[in-house]
């Protein structure tokens, strides 16, 4: 059941395979009807990261770490997203326009299942932060491309570290970013990248704290 004005305009085109991230010329379509539009056209049984790219164009940096961000919340997988967010921030450092895999992975399929069930819990919530965020401060698109690349990486970095739950600040920190990044709102995305760096820190306290209470216990 399609309940929005924007995917009533648009499901039909992608559905037969091409894709946009306007309804028509000039309207830019919300984040949250795309990726309901993503769910509504993904394959019958499988889905994989070029066909994602293939739909998602230059949108594709921050549909993907919005995605990432959100795999790398949950427990288990995380590293994944980790490795994935690697890979996109070093390509928004050298100024890419869409993200490049290596084949083995951009076509390696994962359940369709799997995929509309994130995207299902994932749009009401981009729906209702769409309330608050919005087009604003408008930023130069290269200049802005490169730093959130630069911090998406040391975000990133800290996924790996061996602490319980260390993976959900920065992971959430990662969702807020791509949705500034995603809505154009320099507002939000400064404060976002703002609060990535103080989550840094604090991450990296707790990680020299854990390791100096590790010491203690093994002396």
């Amino acid at each position: 059941m399609i309940d929005h004005p924007a995917i009533a305009k648009t499901s039909a085109v992608l559905i037969g395979g091409a894709s946009t991230s306007v309804s028509r010329e000039g309207e830019r379509t919300p984040t949250s009807v795309l990726l309901q539009q993503l769910s509504v056209s993904a394959c019958a049984t499988e889905v994989t990261l070029e066909w994602l790219f293939e739909q998602l164009h230059g949108r594709s940096f921050g549909i993907m770490m919005l995605v990432s961000g959100l795999v790398a919340i949950l427990p288990g997988i995380c590293v994944v997203g980790g490795f994935i967010l690697i890979a996109l921030s070093v390509q928004m450092l050298m100024g890419r326009e869409v993200p490049v895999l290596p084949r083995f992975i951009a076509s390696r399929p994962f359940a369709q299942q799997r995929f509309a069930s994130v995207m299902m819990r994932a749009i009401p919530v981009v729906k209702i932060l769409e309330r608050i965020i919005r087009p604003r401060w408008k930023t130069p698109l290269c200049a802005t491309k490169r730093i959130v690349g630069l911090v998406l990486l040391l975000m990133a970095g800290t996924l790996f570290v061996p602490v319980p739950l260390s993976n959900v600040l920065p992971a959430v920190m990662t969702v807020f970013v791509a949705l500034a990044y995603l809505e154009e709102d320099g507002l939000l995305l400064s404060l976002a990248l703002g609060a990535c760096l103080v989550s840094l820190g604090i991450i990296l306290a707790t990680v020299w704290q854990t390791s100096l209470n590790l010491g203690f216990l093994s002396r």
